[in-house]
């Protein structure tokens, strides 16, 4: 294992809304799992001590993230379906979550030197832990509210959810945002402060994503058409995927390509079964192959079959879809979200269109087609180095040092929970015992 760092890091890293093992493509399971998981093997494989705390599911006694030389500890401790939740049950559900996360730690003889929270839910128990413990908080948001509401798609996210994204952003010690994007939003729509900000972007596995021979690839994805592009996300509007479809079923000259579809659960893909098979509607189903979720690790075989990938959000808080995409040295065909034109400018084949409109995006998969062979491997095929969880987690780490330098010991040992409720706000009650 190696062991490149100043001082062992004790994290207590929080993802109370999705189990990093979740299965990809379900609602509450995507890019944020990835990046967990990955940057918390890369602190494990750096000798730091992790500890990522989630919700209790099913089959949850399947779960185990290992690496070589270790384990991550993922603790899951039982909670109400975050689905659930309400503004009347909110606050009960955060106390509940962080008085879980202390009776373990006080239980197991826990001490830890910094909080890592992911997502508004668990900023909210970071906020309440930060309390207790006395140790700095970091959290990375990976959407927010107000901008998923801008783009008027998709379930509404309720004010109160915004509101605590703002009480989150006041009483944090260090936002990670991914993009200098997210950056601006913070600032100018939640008045963060922009020296508590940091722009760290996500990260490739580059040893796993990586330019394979395409012809291989293609017979492992059993992909038999001419040409092929790919798809790769949540059956969610914001995806863009039903204007994808369109944009397909406006190619009626061509008859030499299918469009590859992966991510969806059961529920969510039978949604897109529909709208292909509808009547007379796109005329589509003969181009389009949905092949469902894929194990993360099996996902370079699709990127290296396609000829392109093709990214038609409304929003997206980075995209790993194009990074992966890109370390595999596949062109990429994308409206301008995330950080796709940071992550596609050293590719001469990638296209960042203005909208996702079906006859814009329909126009520039014909003239990527058309390109054919020399599609394939136009990417350079070495990232730049920023992009390397290695390099991401060695940032990330730089960061938790400097507060921690600045924060007082923890403090649990001399402090007893004692959470107290109102309507609005959840606070926590410090009893000095001798």
């Amino acid at each position: 294992m190696e062991k490149s760092f100043k001082r062992q890091l004790h994290i207590a890293m929080l993802s109370l809304h999705s189990c990093p093992c979740g299965k990809l493509g379900s609602r509450y399971t995507g890019g944020m799992n990835i990046y967990i998981r990955s940057m918390a093997a890369e602190l494990i494989r750096q000798g730091h001590i992790v500890d990522i705390f989630t919700c209790s599911h099913d089959d949850d006694a399947d779960c185990e993230l290992q690496i070589p030389g270790g384990y991550v500890n993922l603790i899951h401790i039982q909670a109400d379906d975050f689905a659930a939740i309400s503004e009347s049950n909110l606050d009960r559900h955060v106390s509940d979550l962080g008085k879980s996360i202390i009776d373990h730690s006080l239980t197991h003889g826990l001490r830890y030197d910094i909080i890592h929270s992911h997502y508004w839910l668990s900023g909210m128990v970071g906020e309440l832990l930060k309390n207790v413990w006395g140790i700095p908080h970091v959290t990375m948001f990976h959407t927010l509210g107000k901008i998923k509401n801008e783009t008027g798609l998709g379930k509404v996210e309720p004010y109160y959810r915004i509101e605590k994204e703002h009480s989150i952003i006041s009483s944090s010690d260090l936002i990670i945002a991914s993009t200098g994007r997210e950056k601006i939003a913070l600032v100018n729509k939640y008045d963060a402060v922009p020296g508590k900000i940091s722009i760290i972007p996500c990260g490739v596995n580059p040893s796993q994503f990586r330019p394979i021979n395409k012809d291989l690839a293609r017979r492992i994805c059993n992909i038999r058409a001419e040409k092929a592009m790919l798809f790769v996300g949540r059956a969610d509007p914001v995806k863009g995927l039903d204007n994808l479809l369109q944009a397909v079923s406006l190619l009626k000259d061509r008859d030499d390509f299918q469009l590859i579809v992966i991510g969806g659960d059961n529920t969510s893909m039978q949604g897109v079964k529909q709208t292909i098979s509808a009547s007379g509607k796109y005329a589509i189903a003969d181009r389009i192959h949905l092949v469902g979720p894929v194990p993360h690790d099996q996902m370079y075989l699709y990127y290296n079959a396609a000829d392109f990938c093709v990214i038609p959000s409304y929003y997206e808080s980075f995209s790993m879809v194009a990074l992966e995409a890109i370390a595999c040295s596949t062109p990429i065909l994308a409206t301008d979200v995330g950080d796709v034109r940071d992550i596609t400018h050293r590719c001469p084949l990638c296209r960042i269109i203005e909208s996702n409109e079906p006859r814009l995006l329909a126009d520039n998969i014909d003239r990527l087609f058309n390109l054919a062979d020399g599609c394939t491997k136009a990417c350079p095929d070495n990232l730049p180095i920023q992009y390397t969880w290695k390099h991401i987690t060695g940032r990330i780490v730089e960061f938790h040092l400097t507060l921690i330098d600045d924060a007082v010991p923890f403090k649990q040992d001399t402090l007893q929970y004692c959470p107290v409720r109102s309507r609005k706000a959840t606070e926590l009650c410090p009893i000095i015992t001798m």
